[in-house]
């Protein structure tokens, strides 16, 4: 599980926020490519800062190791194993058999047909999902307040911070945004110190 560490001027809040954000990143699905998280609010200015450090991506696979597979009746049913892989199995099993003969039943679970033999399906090879930055800021996006505006995004060293409040974005706010995404980016924002 993803550490997540909050640190506001309303301590009764803090973990009620990070509840939200768990709930939230685990709801679209981002949760398992996030390695730590560390949110900064301060509601009374308002300012909201979120940083993200992302997991290191992982190394390509065979279907046969982030699934099982099994054969009966002319059909291949593939159950995954590994979330990170998910996206990855169901693009090269399109890709080898077409959308039309791959259906998905739920989250984890596809059936292919027209395939031969799970050994089949078992050898195609399978990159994890591509870092989702764009689905990491969405979800950035979902927890904060609602007529929060004025957003800005840092990102680099495989950390995504966003920084977000209602008034101007004031530089001392992009300043305290970068300080926290640099400690982000050297692994200095941990529970212990925060």
């Amino acid at each position: 599980m993803a550490e997540t560490v909050v640190q506001g001027t309303e301590e009764s809040g803090n973990g009620l926020y990070a509840a939200l954000y768990e709930e939230i990143m685990s709801d679209v699905g981002k949760m398992a490519a996030v390695e730590r998280s560390y949110l900064r609010l301060k509601p009374e200015v308002p300012l909201f800062i979120m940083s993200v450090r992302m997991r290191a991506k992982p190394a390509a696979k065979t279907i046969g190791a982030v699934a099982s597979t099994r054969a009966e009746r002319g059909s291949v049913y593939v159950s995954i194993s590994d979330e990170l892989y998910a996206p990855g199995v169901l693009r090269a099993l399109w890709a080898r058999y077409g959308r039309d003969d791959v259906v998905q039943t739920d989250r984890s679970d596809i059936t292919v047909r027209g395939a031969d033999a799970s050994e089949e399906v078992d050898g195609l090879p399978v990159e994890s999902q591509e870092q989702p930055v764009q689905e990491i800021i969405g979800a950035l996006w979902r927890v904060m307040p609602e007529g929060i505006r004025n957003r800005r995004v840092i990102s680099g060293g495989g950390v995504i911070t966003a920084v977000a409040t209602e008034e101007v974005t004031k530089p001392e706010y992009i300043e305290e945004a970068m300080e926290v995404h640099g400690k982000m980016v050297r692994g200095e924002l941990r529970r212990s110190r925060c």
